[in-house]
């Protein structure tokens, strides 16, 4: 028999025997293939990649000394639609719920730290270096927009100019929130931090609101512009968030006092169940989902021992935990990377100036107000963050144009805008916690016998 027989009956044989292999397997192979369709869509899948992966990358980060959010976020990109796709773009979006019970756990605990005997110390100045920080951050992207589209011979400079001018105003409090936890930061500049980013939310929303409605009806000859329709939507807004958090946050201070002999488990769950209530209600009525929530931290903060607070922020961090941690991953599973090469000239722009606006104001404002030195030179950096709240700010901005029918044939505009945003915070989030960390440890608050946060 020749060579080429033999190779050709060998090579008969094993097609012959991986054919049966095949026929045997199929079933099996169908079988895997079924169940991992289920799998991919079962949204306890999800959470449970969230949660391993995310103390994985959490872990892997704190290697190089960097925030673990930062791993968090890193490592949601990588599971996400964008990279290796563990998680599908459908699975994420249907992840609301986590995202709405994180962010009120974030403003609660922000709340908490709001106590009135240090607000009277650094009061005055949280105010002011807010003010400052925001309208000069609102200005000088607004500007450089406008002179950039001016000089390209570009439309509506004008609407660009205000509408990004009043997003960039928004510093996302989660990111900043999650790295004076995680280090258990204590200082001058911890101090003005947390209650400023507090503020920051509340003028962020009445500002968009206003420059929003000014930059679409430069669009429209015909759209009177009314200061007071302006300011009143924003306004309600914010009194329904803090008159339902003001009677929420009694009513837990109440049961606190009458039960705090009960033992901690009972207490979490009063906590969880009236931040539940009050999310629930908030969204029904359209309230801020940040500012309810923390101004419960704040009425609780200031209305129980200090001994009380702390077991119940003991008690609800242990149960807030994982949440936070899925929230931070979502939020690097959302952020679409392919966006990074589309963000364009304005996005450049919006990107350096608005950091530029940040620290100008901030640290201008906080050497004017006499603050601590620590202040007037890291403060302006830890506020470069942004996400969530910028991203709503886009996506509102987005549904005016396409449900206004005057602004319908500006729709570009509305898309160009969430674009920019959306490219924007990929920037911002994973860079921006380095900075603040950075910030805080060049301030000298960062405790080096930390007890992790998760």
């Amino acid at each position: 028999m020749s060579l080429l027989s033999i190779f050709t009956h060998t090579n008969l044989f094993f097609l012959s025997v991986w054919s049966d292999l095949l026929d045997w397997a199929s079933p099996f192979i169908h079988w895997l293939e079924v169940a991992w369709h289920h799998l991919y869509e079962n949204p306890l899948y999800g959470v449970s990649i969230l949660i391993i992966f995310g103390l994985l990358g959490g872990k892997l980060i704190s290697i190089i000394k960097f925030p673990k959010v930062t791993g968090y976020i890193l490592i949601g990109i990588l599971v996400g639609p964008s990279v290796f796709k563990f998680l599908s773009l459908e699975m994420v979006e249907s992840f609301t719920i986590i995202r709405q019970v994180a962010i009120g756990f974030i403003g609660y605990t922000i709340g908490l730290e709001l106590k009135f005997s240090k607000l009277k110390k650094t009061g005055k100045q949280v105010t002011i270096i807010t003010l400052a920080q925001a309208f000069t951050t609102a200005v000088l992207v607004c500007l450089a927009i406008v002179l950039f589209l001016t000089l390209i011979g570009a439309e509506h400079a004008w609407t660009y100019g205000l509408i990004l001018g009043a997003i960039a105003t928004a510093t996302a409090p989660a990111p900043i929130l999650a790295v004076v936890k995680n280090y258990r930061t204590k200082g001058p500049v911890t101090d003005v931090l947390l209650p400023l980013v507090a503020l920051d939310d509340a003028i962020g929303i009445m500002l968009f609101a206003v420059l929003l409605s000014f930059g679409t009806s430069m669009l429209v000859a015909n759209e009177a512009v009314s200061i007071g329709h302006i300011l009143l939507e924003p306004l309600i807004e914010i009194v329904l968030s803090v008159g339902l958090g003001a009677l929420i946050g009694l009513a837990i201070t109440a049961i606190v006092k009458q039960f705090n002999r009960e033992e901690d488990k009972f207490l979490m769950m009063v906590i969880v169940g009236f931040i539940f209530f009050g999310i629930a209600i908030g969204q029904a009525v359209h309230a801020s989902a940040i500012l309810l929530p923390m101004t419960i931290g704040i009425f609780i903060t200031n209305s129980i021992e200090d001994r009380y607070k702390e077991r119940l922020t003991e008690t609800t961090d242990l149960f807030s935990g994982p949440i936070l941690l899925s929230f931070f991953t979502i939020a690097g599973a959302e952020l679409q990377l392919d966006l990074l090469t589309k963000i364009g000239e304005i996005g450049i722009i919006y990107l350096i100036v608005r950091v530029v606006g940040k620290y100008i104001g901030s640290t201008a404002s906080a050497k004017w107000v006499k603050a601590p030195r620590t202040v007037q030179k890291w403060i302006g950096l830890t506020l470069i963050p942004q996400a969530g709240v910028a991203i709503d700010m886009a996506l509102t901005t987005q549904l005016r144009f396409e449900e206004t029918p005057e602004l319908m044939p500006f729709m570009q505009i509305g898309l160009s805008i969430t674009t920019v945003i959306l490219a924007a915070t990929v920037i911002y989030e994973v860079v921006g916690l380095i900075v603040v960390k950075t910030a805080l440890d060049k301030a000298g608050e960062i405790d080096a016998a930390v007890t992790d946060w998760q």
